[in-house]
């Protein structure tokens, strides 16, 4: 049943890693669900809260429950954490990759842009890679280190591209602070929109920071690495204008393309 729940509710809130998790082991897709839920949760604090002290709050609430998991714990009846609870034992998971994502996403909370696209990378990364660490430990897949950050930022970076209408409509900002000092800009000058075309030429030259890795042997990352081209190919197509309704929805065909790549 409740593995049941987190599908249909991942399916819902992130379509895209819930097919990813249909190419893992049967077994080990429930925890993915879990754990790509968990990562919703922790990523859509920002847009929960009225200011950054509540944000923290339920930052530190998530933090607390995953660490009464390692002392022990299982989880209580969040079928989130009553799910991710065995496997975090049985697979062994670091604690710390956890505690890495959650502080990462406290950023959010600042309303404050990258520096420069340093910055948003980096962003991309501790946002991305953590999860996807997790993801292959349940899996039971292993691949280099430096080939698990790569494909995660280039994920972390598309998702980021194609989050900027919401983001903006929300006074969250993401486009780094030398790029808006290059066009003479503010975040509340980008606001009312008045600015989509610099706008979709920030995504146009941040979309060149995507770059391609080696096939990887683990089939998740190929799947992963696959997955942001297909939309990266896309974005090229419509011309980057991410506030086009096509560029908010799933690519035509998307689960016959990765399932056909695998071949």
């Amino acid at each position: 049943m409740e593995a049941s729940f987190l599908a249909t509710d991942l399916k819902k809130t992130d379509p895209d890693r819930y097919l990813l998790s249909l190419f893992a082991p049967p077994s080990a897709r429930a925890p993915l669900w879990a754990l790509f839920l968990l990562k919703h949760e922790i990523a859509r604090t920002r847009s929960m809260v009225s200011n950054t002290q509540l944000g923290l709050i339920r930052l530190q609430w998530w933090r607390d429950e995953i660490a009464k998991i390692y002392q022990g714990g299982s989880g209580g009846e969040i079928p989130i954490l009553s799910t991710l609870a065995p496997v975090i034992r049985e697979k062994a998971l670091p604690q710390d990759l956890f505690e890495t994502l959650i502080f990462a996403h406290e950023f959010d909370l600042e309303d404050v842009p990258p520096e420069n696209f340093d910055g948003l990378k980096n962003y991309a990364d501790f946002t991305t890679t953590p999860l996807n660490k997790l993801a292959l430990k349940i899996i039971g897949e292993t691949a280099p280190e430096e080939e698990i950050r790569h494909i995660s930022m280039n994920l972390g970076l598309l998702e980021v591209l194609r989050a900027v209408p919401l983001c903006l409509s929300e006074r969250r900002f993401y486009l780094p602070r030398v790029w808006l000092s290059d066009k003479n800009l503010t975040p509340e000058r980008l606001m009312d929109f008045d600015h989509k075309q610099d706008v979709i030429g920030f995504v146009q030259h941040a979309s060149e920071l995507i770059a391609p890795y080696r096939k990887p042997e683990s089939r998740f990352l190929a799947q992963t690495q696959r997955l942001t081209f297909i939309y990266l190919d896309r974005m090229k197509k419509l011309e980057f204008d991410v506030f086009g309704a096509k560029n908010q929805t799933p690519p035509n065909f998307l689960a016959l393309r990765l399932a056909l790549r695998l071949r």
